[in-house]
């Protein structure tokens, strides 16, 4: 659906947003279909973790019905990366302290460097935070190296308090609301009907609800009817039966 806003006081913008419309489409009213329309209505909280509308494109990748967060998604696939790396390379990315130990600061420097920058394009970004994701893997294989290899259980644990507490900062330094910014001052909130992405979700979700009870209170009724009209015939046949002997 589409909504007209005035973005700026010489220009109007024209914003996409799914969440204008209530309606629901079931291809097939199974409870499979069901339940896959209810996980792509609510899949954005859970997997873009902003709403899937065109004020956030560069905040995710669209892959079929589904949209991914690009930071999350990058920085997920850098983890698991590492981690293939790190069990199949073991010399470079387990047992080598060199490689561990710098890879952290040049993730970390380029995700302060987008942090500082605001980089909008979604590919760029996708590579900071999948640099930023490789850094926290390399670190995390630092930190274990310290109890496995170096036994230095202390050393170990201060590296866990500090990545610990640099999420926490990184955390605060966004603000909770990060995910939502574009949505405090979007013109969609005075169209008719407004643009709630979490008031149109819940709505979506109970009309499927509402579609799949229908069916079944069909499907019972049709069972009921079918099941009447054979007690009906049983007599008829048995009349058949008596009068034949």
């Amino acid at each position: 659906m589409m909504g007209l806003g005035k973005l700026t006081e010489t220009e109007t913008e024209t914003i996409l947003s799914p969440y204008l419309s209530e309606e629901v489409v079931l291809k097939k009213r199974t409870p499979f279909h069901a339940q896959w329309e209810i996980f792509k209505i609510r899949s954005w909280r859970f997997l873009t973790h902003h709403p899937a509308c065109s004020e956030y494109k560069n905040h995710y990748f669209s892959i079929g019905p589904l949209n991914l967060c690009i930071g999350c998604f990058s920085i997920y696939s850098a983890i698991l990366s590492y981690l293939v790396l790190f069990l199949t390379v073991p010399s470079v990315f387990r047992f080598n302290p060199y490689v561990m130990s710098i890879l952290p600061f040049a993730g970390f420097g380029l995700a302060i460097f987008h942090l500082i920058f605001k980089v909008k394009n979604k590919w760029i970004k996708s590579l900071f935070r999948f640099s930023a994701g490789f850094g926290i893997a390399a670190y995390g294989a630092l930190a274990i190296a310290t109890f496995t290899e170096l036994k230095e259980w202390w050393l170990g644990i201060i590296l866990l308090v500090i990545l610990f507490a640099g999420n926490q900062l990184y955390g605060m330094s966004r603000g909770r609301s990060a995910n939502r910014k574009e949505c405090s001052d979007c013109p969609l909130h005075k169209a008719n009907p407004p643009c709630l992405p979490e008031k149109n979700t819940n709505i979506k979700v109970r009309k499927v609800y509402a579609i799949i009870e229908e069916e079944l209170q069909n499907l019972q009724e049709k069972r009921e009817k079918k099941k009447i009209e054979s007690e009906q015939e049983e007599p008829k046949s048995e009349e058949v039966v008596t009068a034949k002997t």
